[in-house]
């Protein structure tokens, strides 16, 4: 078994802090927004082993498996502004969407009007690392009925009261002329002004007011404004996660936090973007008929870790102590704060905060001491890789 140190990806998109990711991972900040850091083998962002190697290059040159069995991106998110409203792909649907746009790809298409960058489905799973607001999931139908019609009677009767299920919601919404989205869109904010809504609850987290008014200062004239009751909002306090599985759409709208997901970077987006907006596509795309659980409780595993668990992986949560962990399948760690000590059969490997390693999966009982917290990506236990 051998652990290597590893090198994130940064992608700077116009949500991202300006200085998150820079005082975590200990670079200048050029004054632009950091969105993400990854850590995984993706072709669109791998990391790198300090000899320049990307990761797939080694795992593929240390004979433990092919780079492209690789399940896994680890990311760590700044959310300074709402991300685009989007959903993500099953297996089967990023196979087909896949396949269609390689087509439009070779054909001359424009690539930034292709939403499928790869053939792999996508779940995530987000833990929150400071107080985080998100989006994910509709309510039930009679809820978001009663809020459309008590915030804007008049563009209900016009445009929704014939819809009899979400889903004839959602897509009325988004399908709206500009001229009608406007006015339904002005009815909506003299809604929740007319109400007294708050803006925030406990002075941290954004409520629906403070959220649509938000989107709307960002980007105008946007459906995702009057999404905001159409949508369950949750509220994650520090260490607390959320599992976000293909078919549900969603939005970070502010906090940080590390992400685990398949390693895909595909996805549809229904609204709330200046990128290319697929609102018929995204529709084919969400699961209507599933309801989102909410948060996701942590366990504690054999070996003490607490685990979040997700599509056959798990994200690990290690504060100080000592852990002896016999996983057979391959990991990545990433220290956030103080120390970590990986030791292994082939010595040690000792990380600062900011830094990460990957441990091999081998048969054999490996150690890992921290001194303040580290989170591990704990790959599915049939992984050959």
């Amino acid at each position: 078994m051998q652990s290597v140190r590893i090198s994130g990806c940064i992608k700077s998109y116009a949500w991202g802090s300006r200085d998150i990711l820079p005082a975590l991972f200990h670079y200048a900040s050029d004054g632009s927004p950091q969105a993400e850091a990854w850590f995984g083998v993706h072709p669109d962002g791998p990391s790198r082993l300090e000899d320049g190697r990307t990761l797939s290059q080694y795992i593929t040159d240390s004979g433990d498996g092919k780079a492209d069995a690789f399940p896994l991106m680890m990311k760590v998110l700044a959310i300074n502004s709402p991300l685009s409203l989007h959903v993500h792909p099953d297996s089967i649907q990023a196979g087909i969407g896949w396949q269609n746009d390689e087509l439009m790809r070779r054909s001359g298409a424009d690539p930034d009007m292709l939403d499928f960058k790869d053939a792999n489905g996508k779940n995530e799973l987000f833990l929150a690392m400071t107080p985080t607001t998100l989006m994910a999931g509709f309510r039930p139908y009679e809820d978001a009925v009663f809020h459309l019609r008590r915030l804007m009677p008049s563009s209900f009767e016009a445009h929704f009261s014939r819809s009899r299920t979400v889903r004839g919601l959602v897509k009325t919404l988004f399908t709206l002329e500009d001229g009608e989205l406007m006015k339904v869109t002005d009815e909506f904010l003299a809604g929740l002004e007319s109400a007294g809504e708050e803006l925030s609850r406990g002075g941290v987290y954004l409520t629906e007011r403070g959220i649509a008014q938000k989107i709307f200062s960002i980007f105008g004239y946007d459906p995702g404004v009057a999404a905001v009751y159409l949508m369950n909002v949750i509220h994650l306090r520090i260490g607390e996660a959320a599992y976000i599985r293909s078919g549900l759409v969603h939005t970070y709208v502010h906090g940080s936090g590390i992400e685990l997901e398949d390693s895909s970077d595909n996805e549809k987006r229904l609204g709330m973007s200046r990128k290319h907006i697929d609102v018929a596509g995204a529709l084919n795309l969400i699961d209507f008929e599933a309801g989102f659980s909410g948060k996701t409780e942590l366990v504690a595993d054999s070996f003490l870790r607490q685990r979040a668990y997700g599509n056959g992986w798990s994200l690990g949560v290690l504060r100080s102590g000592s852990y002896d962990i016999r996983d057979r399948v391959p990991s990545l760690v990433l220290c956030t704060e103080g120390k970590v000590r990986v030791g292994t059969a082939d010595g040690h490997l000792d990380l600062c905060e900011g830094e990460c390693a990957f441990i091999s999966g081998h048969d054999c009982e490996y150690h890992i001491r921290v001194g303040g917290r580290a989170y591990q990506a704990v790959f599915p236990e049939d992984n050959e890789l």
